[in-house]
């Protein structure tokens, strides 16, 4: 029992981390059709933008993670300005491509700065643990855990409470529409890209010390990510949080349980049964045909 308690834990705190970037998928998704495949990448740069932050340049953690979250606002909005804007008039595939050449670029101008060794981010819980029912649970899984439902909620206050998420959801269901209502549409379109690397950041952050940083870890990430989108439901915010814990959850347990080898297998096999037989995922958002 205590073994099945550990290792669901350790599941829900990668798969807390993969609901994010999931999450960060599904609010562009919405907001402008596109399926942005450097989200992996972003993740990779939030990592070493705390590897900046606090290993480099040695900040107090609650500066160093402030620091880091303000390059990743400030990296989503040149995103928006640099890639998106000029791109959105062509095709849907010239926009992915364009997702796609700008994530090889950040990769290897992560190679190119901190080389292709990895590197061990700190964690502000540091290497202490608990005992929960005789499990021995790191704090910083369960900080990751905590950090990600507080996420949660503040993402439901802002897409329900607020004037500025509830324009993003209005831009998401009718982009033209919106523009006759008088939405500022390019103003919410641009705080999309933002919020998504904001979570992609934070995911990074918490990923840094459960996994090393590595110039190559975006891409895994990314797929973890779409197969829980994929799961939970394409364009679902629900669908996203539970898509990524169960990617998670199969990912630990499979590898205990079955073999590490499988354990991707297991994910990607769950994502294509579904595919197969509940294309909209748990949550039905239907497949639309976007980006």
């Amino acid at each position: 029992m205590a073994d099945f308690i550990q290792l669901l834990v350790n599941g829900l705190a990668i798969g807390s981390v993969y609901a994010l970037a999931a999450i960060g998928f599904v609010i562009v998704y919405s907001a402008t059709g596109v399926v942005n495949f450097a989200a992996g990448q972003f993740v990779m740069f939030g990592t070493f933008a705390g590897v900046v932050t606090l290993i480099n340049a040695q900040l107090p953690w609650s500066v160093a993670y402030g620091a880091a979250l303000a390059i990743m606002a400030l990296f989503g909005a040149l995103f928006f300005i640099t890639v998106y804007l000029p791109l959105r008039r062509g095709s849907i595939v010239t926009i992915i491509i364009g997702t796609v050449a700008v994530g090889i670029i950040m990769q290897n101008a992560a190679l190119l700065s901190f080389g292709s060794w990895p590197f061990r981010l700190p964690s502000p819980l540091e290497d202490r643990v608990v005992n929960l029912g005789g499990a021995i649970i790191s704090t910083h899984a369960l900080g990751v855990v905590g950090v990600t439902t507080l996420m949660v909620a503040g993402l439901w206050v802002l897409f329900n409470r607020t004037s500025v998420g509830i324009g993003m959801r209005a831009v998401a269901q009718d982009l033209q529409a919106a523009k006759l209502m008088g939405l500022k549409v390019n103003r919410l379109l641009a705080l999309s890209w933002v919020l998504a690397a904001v979570l992609a950041g934070v995911a990074g952050l918490m990923l840094g010390p459960m996994w090393f940083a590595d110039v190559n870890m975006g891409d895994p990430i990314a797929l973890k990510a779409f197969a829980a989108t994929i799961i939970g439901g394409f364009g679902s915010l629900p669908g996203a949080i539970v898509g990524g814990l169960f990617v998670g959850l199969s990912e630990v347990l499979g590898a205990s349980y079955v073999s590490s080898a499988y354990k991707d297998l297991i994910s990607f096999g769950i994502m294509i049964l579904f595919l197969l037989v509940r294309p909209q995922g748990v949550f039905g958002e239907k497949i639309q045909d976007r980006g």
